[in-house]
């Protein structure tokens, strides 16, 4: 449990509109103070003033994209971690990271470095970070207004990338448990671990080459979300699923999270049409569950050690406030990435679902499952 004095002294941390930061590309020897509670002007602004130390605490932008009609898939991460010194070797903490799957199957895995530094800026117009030497920039409009806009560029300087990827938001940002307007609100997702979700679902359009190789993504369903935290991403908690889809008019997300008391925390985002969202936390709002194969039963808490790798799917449950209730099950057609040592996999896939009793809507889901604390 954090202290009230702590809360205060660190609530104080919070990054204005209008900062900027410049991250050296060299480990610390200090862990950093983050940012606590909900500022609806930095909802996706740097969450930390200083570069990470190893073991400390961490900063970083994921975005992903999913075609609507092939496998093909994309992750890009713009890092600020000591997490990977023992795991990848990674010298310094400023990396750029894109993984992801061919049409055709083929997987791809470049990292490049900020050997510059990374210079992050956060005002009126929106968020902007430039991994200075990792030939990666993007640039993010203002989320509380509309017409939410992101494009990454990799200007062909590192790393065989060249190209954009370009997000147009359909539904709006949120907070774990509120609404992209809410100040003063919690960002835990669990202890130590904080999250917000700048574009829930987006058109995506990807035109990249990577090593001189054409990777295009024309019908491409956008995500993008922040990530940072005290201690270590890896062993804050036991394990997760999160995702999230575009199924009829839906756009949904999902975190559901468990500690190592084995206590499931879990942060819904459902959003129609893109008009203004359920945003909830905690009790029945949402549950993610293993399916398949046939006469496979899978346990809660989980115990399955291969995660993704093992199952045919999820099945989604939500529960509104309104008393309505939607279900959506998922079929994995394709597994995009698999860290070594199966700490999580990341795949795409086919989704049924909607209204318990009302339409069949059908679509495309990203998702991840992390199992670390099941093999440790």
């Amino acid at each position: 449990m954090r202290h009230n004095s702590f809360l205060a002294a660190a609530s104080l941390l919070v990054p204005a509109l209008g900062k900027s930061v410049f991250w050296s590309p060299v480990y610390n020897n200090v862990t950093s103070d983050v940012e606590l509670l909900s500022d609806p002007t930095n909802l996706d602004g740097f969450k930390m003033n200083a570069s990470a130390m190893v073991g400390g605490a961490f900063d970083f932008w994921y975005f992903d994209v999913a075609s609507e009609s092939t496998n093909a898939g994309v992750n890009i991460v713009f890092f600020n971690t000591g997490d990977f010194k023992y795991q990848l070797g990674n010298e310094q903490p400023l990396a750029v990271q894109l993984s992801g799957k061919f049409a055709n199957g083929t997987e791809f895995f470049v990292q490049t470095f900020a050997t510059e530094g990374a210079f992050i800026k956060n005002d009126e117009c929106g968020v902007f970070a430039d991994f200075k030497g990792a030939g990666a920039s993007f640039v993010g409009t203002n989320l509380l207004k509309d017409n939410v806009s992101y494009t990454i560029t990799f200007d062909g300087s590192a790393g065989g990338l060249k190209g954009t990827i370009t997000f147009k938001a359909r539904a709006p940002a949120h907070f774990p448990c509120d609404t992209k307007d809410v100040a003063g609100a919690t960002q835990n997702l669990l202890p130590y671990l904080f999250w917000a979700n700048a574009v829930p679902d987006a058109e995506s359009v990807v035109n990249l080459t990577i090593d001189g190789e054409p990777f295009q993504i024309a019908d491409g369903i956008g995500y993008h979300d922040k990530n940072w935290g005290q201690k270590s991403v890896i062993t804050s908690p036991k394990y997760w699923d999160w995702g999230h889809a575009r199924v009829g008019p839906y756009a949904i997300v999902w975190y559901d999270l468990l500690d190592y008391n084995d206590t499931e925390h879990n942060y819904a985002y459902v959003s129609k049409d893109g008009e203004e969202p359920f945003v909830g936390c905690g009790g029945d709002t949402v549950h993610a569950r293993q399916w398949g194969p046939a006469n496979t039963t899978y346990t809660y808490p989980p115990t399955n050690k291969l995660g993704l790798l093992a199952n045919n799917g999820l099945l989604i449950d939500y529960e509104l406030p309104s008393g309505d209730k939607l279900h959506f099950n998922i079929t994995t057609t394709a597994i995009i990435k698999t860290e070594t040592g199966n700490v999580y996999s990341r795949g795409v896939g086919d989704v049924e679902g909607g209204v318990v009793g009302g339409i069949n809507y059908s679509g495309r889901a990203f998702y991840e499952e992390f199992i670390y604390g099941l093999l440790v």
